[in-house]
């Protein structure tokens, strides 16, 4: 309990402190170690989908961000340590209309970057565990610069994708909950609880296990399972469709508008003692069952190529794919080729100077990538008869950064991926911003890190 407690004990000094009140010298308190980061991103959308009435028209939007946050951790013994990350970012958000495109709406949003109690334990040189309690970065796949992660990020019905970053140059997307690490010599294993905060409905626990596991010099391989919203908070929310009742029955699929939680398949036939209608009811849910596999080949290895710490990264290929959705449903998810997403990158050498990357991305889904209805309960996915169905299978990034004086960074991007605009102050609309191969949008970031 007394290391548990080390982190209040450490922060509660240091305010006395600041305060000028006169405190009684406490031994053996950890070191406390502070890192922080502030920065200013810009970019634009040149070019998006126009959807007829141009209340989603994002080109010549500009968008932006600038930020900053502040971490405090500490070990606190030889096996517990602890954190503590806060931050604050002044968005803008794109309206989604020539005419209002110009229009300044800044808002402030606070988030915590982690609240973490860690643990660690070696009983050999090569076997070692890590324990995580709290809100913490994770992320399986550390070459990603915008595509994947698809095992932790993303709602499996209607199956829409998220960037590995919250925006474009963004802040990483933590878990909350518990995080079990083991290593052993080349192989890797994390299981994961996840209690939802990212994504509505909140508090669902999805139950998750990736692997990674380095095969031979050059060569790692990575596979994974999320259960996703397993065990949810309210059912009701959740797998609405389980309660149908008639007077939630939606209109048939010709049309548009979609129902809430469940959809008239066909009718079967008459009731013969009360003569009423018998009709197949669809019903579903947002739970379900991700899959998710990947490859990162070092050919530098194999051909004897020396590398530095500024190269050691280039030509590392990486890709990975995911199922969004192992069970079908009638009409809308019955192919499950259409609910795999698969990208793939490369880290090409900036010769010392910078570090760049090319990312792209296949997914067959027809449907939009909006996810306003799935924020509201709705696991059909949105259905928009303006869009081509086979308008943005294929998506691309092209990422570069550089480092100066180990403090500043200068970040630059230019894409047409999964990114989401538009909106009110805490409301996204979660519209999908680029739907054709010929959208497309920059950013660039300026940030200073210690």
């Amino acid at each position: 309990m007394r290391t548990r407690l080390a982190c209040i004990t450490v922060l509660g000094a240091l305010t006395m402190a600041g305060a000028g009140t006169a405190t009684p010298k406490t031994p053996d308190i950890p070191k406390l170690d502070v890192h922080g980061a502030g920065w200013l991103q810009a970019g634009r959308v040149e070019a998006s989908w126009e959807i007829p009435d141009q209340t989603n028209d994002y080109s010549k939007n500009w968008i932006g961000q600038s930020g900053g946050m502040l971490s405090l951790s500490s070990n606190l013994d030889g096996h517990w340590d602890c954190g503590l990350g806060l931050g604050t970012v002044l968005t803008q958000l794109a309206r989604g209309s020539r005419g209002q495109s110009a229009k300044w709406y800044p808002f402030w949003s606070a988030w915590v970057d982690e609240a973490r109690v860690g643990y660690t334990q070696s009983w050999a040189e090569d076997l070692a565990f890590r324990l995580d309690l709290g809100t913490f970065h994770y992320g399986y796949n550390p070459d990603i610069k915008n595509f994947g992660q698809y095992l932790m990020h993303g709602y499996v019905y209607p199956g829409t994708l998220e960037m590995s970053l919250t925006g474009p140059l963004g802040v990483n997307q933590d878990l909350t909950g518990l995080l079990a690490k083991v290593d052993w010599r080349g192989l890797s294993d994390d299981f994961i609880v996840n209690i939802e905060t990212q994504d509505k409905p909140y508090y669902d626990i999805s139950i998750a296990d990736a692997i990674t596991w380095k095969i031979g010099k050059g060569i790692e391989v990575g596979a994974g399972i999320n259960l996703y919203r397993a065990l949810p908070a309210n059912e009701k929310a959740t797998s609405p469709g389980k309660d149908c009742q008639a007077r939630d029955l939606g209109i048939n699929t010709g049309q548009t508008n979609q129902p809430n939680v469940c959809f008239i398949l066909d009718s079967v036939g008459v009731d013969p003692a009360t003569g009423a209608a018998i009709i197949d009811t669809v019903t579903g849910s947002l739970s379900g069952i991700k899959l998710m596999g990947r490859l990162r080949l070092d050919p530098k290895v194999w051909l004897g190529m020396e590398s530095g710490a500024s190269d050691k990264d280039d030509w590392v290929i990486y890709s990975e794919l995911a199922v969004i959705g192992t069970k079908n449903y009638p009409l809308y998810y019955d192919n499950i080729l259409q609910r795999i997403p698969v990208m793939a990158g490369i880290n090409l050498p900036g010769f010392g100077y910078f570090a760049w990357s090319v990312e792209v991305q296949y997914y067959a889904s027809k449907f939009t990538g909006d996810d306003l209805g799935a924020q509201n309960g709705v696991w059909l996915p949105t259905l928009d008869r303006s869009i081509n169905a086979k308008r943005d299978d294929w998506k691309y990034s092209v990422n570069a950064s550089k480092v100066f004086r180990g403090h500043i960074a200068l970040k630059g991007q230019f894409a047409n991926d999964d990114l989401r605009l538009g909106g009110y102050h805490y409301e996204p609309a979660g519209k999908e911003a680029l739907r054709s191969p010929t959208d497309w949008y920059w950013a660039t970031q300026l940030g200073y890190f210690f």
